[in-house]
C-alpha cells in the first residue's frame, strides 16, 4: 500500500495496483510506477510506501477500533491501528466462565470412578480424589484471583510468564494441577 502525501497529511491510500493521477500537475501515472520507481522518485511526487506498525492486541482485554492513523517519516508513512480496552467486569466475567468449563472437562475425566463407586460400590483411588481437590482448589483460587482484580494490569498479572528454563514467573492463570503428579 501507498499514501499520497500532501501538506505532511495522508490524504489517500492507494493499493498498488491502480494508476494515480496527480491533479495538482495534471499527470496521469499507471500502476507499474509502484512496482519500477525508487523510493526517492515516488517521493519526488508525494506518494510513500506504507509499513504496517505492529499491534500486539491482547485479545482478551482490548479490541481494535478500526480506526488508523498515520505518521509520515523520512522515506516511509507508517499506519497504527487503534484499540481500545474491553470492559473490565465483562472481561472477568468471560474469564471466569472459561475457568469453570475447563474445571468442568478435566473433572470429568475422572467422573467415571465416581459413576462405578455408585454402581459397584468400588472404592475411589485416594489419588484420584486427591487430583480432583487439587483441580477444584486451582479453578477456585483462580476465580478469586480473577474476582479480585479491578483493572486491565492487574488482570494481565494474572497471565502465566515462562522463563527460558521453562518456569512460570507470573501468574497462574489456566495452569492446572497434572495428573501425571497424582500417578493418573
Amino acid at each position: 500500500m501507498f499514501a499520497v502525501v500532501k501538506a505532511d497529511q495522508v490524504i489517500k491510500v492507494l493499493n498498488g495496483a491502480q494508476s494515480y493521477t496527480d491533479t495538482d500537475r495534471g499527470i496521469h501515472h499507471p500502476s507499474s510506477i509502484f512496482r519500477y520507481w525508487s523510493t526517492e522518485e515516488l517521493k519526488n511526487i508525494g506518494i510513500y510506501k506504507i509499513v504496517q506498525e505492529d499491534m500486539s492486541l491482547d485479545k482478551k482485554t482490548e479490541h481494535e477500533t478500526g480506526g488508523k492513523g498515520y505518521t509520515i517519516g523520512e522515506d516511509v508513512v507508517t499506519m497504527s491501528r487503534s484499540k481500545k480496552d474491553k470492559d473490565i467486569d465483562k472481561v472477568k466475567e468471560s474469564e471466569i466462565d472459561s475457568v469453570k468449563g475447563a474445571q468442568h472437562s478435566i473433572l470429568s475425566q475422572t467422573d467415571w470412578y465416581y459413576i462405578r463407586k455408585t454402581d459397584k460400590d468400588t472404592a475411589i483411588p485416594d489419588d484420584v480424589q486427591n487430583y480432583r481437590d487439587a483441580v477444584r482448589t486451582a479453578g477456585d483460587d483462580m476465580i478469586t484471583a480473577i474476582t479480585a482484580v479491578s483493572n486491565k494490569a492487574d488482570f494481565q498479572a494474572l497471565y502465566p510468564e515462562w522463563d527460558e528454563d521453562g518456569n512460570n514467573t507470573g501468574g497462574d492463570l489456566n495452569i492446572w494441577p497434572d495428573p501425571k503428579d497424582y500417578d493418573l
